[in-house]
């Protein structure tokens, strides 16, 4: 179970990050459980009684007990660490104010969902509670792989090789689809042919890849300047 708290005192906020979440959950295999506050002081007083939440999204401008404050206080008063804090705000002027909260990240309105949940993986991954996977079909069975452990797909007319760290499936798909499922997961093409899990690159070179299991893959010329653009930008998302 991985308990996700939203604080803002704009219902409409709250809604669309929940539902954000809750879309999210039904593609992972952990059940998140989502609670709402629309206060400062009930977000608080939930806290100080002892009850526990794994991340929560903070709004910084709360009337009376605002978002730092209420943040200093979980910190320092309730003394939780663990709790992952990602503030909500509307204008960026507060990153000094915020140093001491150690938030985990900031989020801007208006909600971007592919922003959310990058930090609701972040959080869980932070937290040891990633657990997500990929669903595919062998003939008449389902089965389910780890994502984490997935380091590559490579297709071959209707046939699809699913490299991982510990073996390698072969089933029927094609590789557009299983993007569609993993992009959010930083899955990106190197060539027509494979399909690549970002945090499984060992090495970037112009013309070819090398994995964590010593594999070296091709990247076409075709998209050599999208692999460049994905790595800068992948590489921005983990500092």
């Amino acid at each position: 179970m991985f308990r996700i708290g939203i604080c803002d005192d704009e219902c409409i906020i709250c809604s669309e990050i929940e539902s954000i979440i809750l879309n999210y959950g039904k593609s992972i295999s952990g059940k998140i459980e989502v609670d709402i506050f629309y206060s400062g002081e009930e977000l608080y007083k939930y806290l100080k009684i002892g009850n526990s939440l794994d991340m929560v999204f903070l709004d910084i401008e709360l009337n009376k007990l605002n978002g730092i404050e209420l943040g200093k206080r979980i910190r320092e008063e309730i003394k939780n660490e663990s709790i992952q804090i990602v503030y909500i705000f509307s204008k960026e002027n507060y990153a000094m104010e915020l140093f001491e909260v150690r938030p985990l990240n900031f989020l801007i309105k208006p909600v971007d969902d592919i922003k959310v949940i990058k930090m609701i993986d972040k959080a869980m991954e932070l937290l040891n509670k990633l657990d997500v996977y990929f669903k595919y079909k062998q003939g008449h069975n389902f089965s389910r792989k780890e994502i984490k452990d997935i380091i590559y797909f490579e297709s071959d007319n209707r046939q699809v090789k699913m490299i991982t760290t510990t073996d390698e499936i072969i089933f029927y798909s094609n590789l557009s689809e299983i993007h569609s499922q993993l992009e959010l997961h930083k899955f990106f093409f190197t060539h027509k042919s494979y399909l690549v899990n970002y945090y499984h690159v060992a090495e970037f070179y112009y013309d070819k890849l090398i994995m964590t299991n010593s594999h070296v893959l091709p990247i076409s010329q075709s998209k050599r300047a999208e692999v460049r653009k994905l790595q800068l930008k992948h590489e921005g998302d983990d500092i």
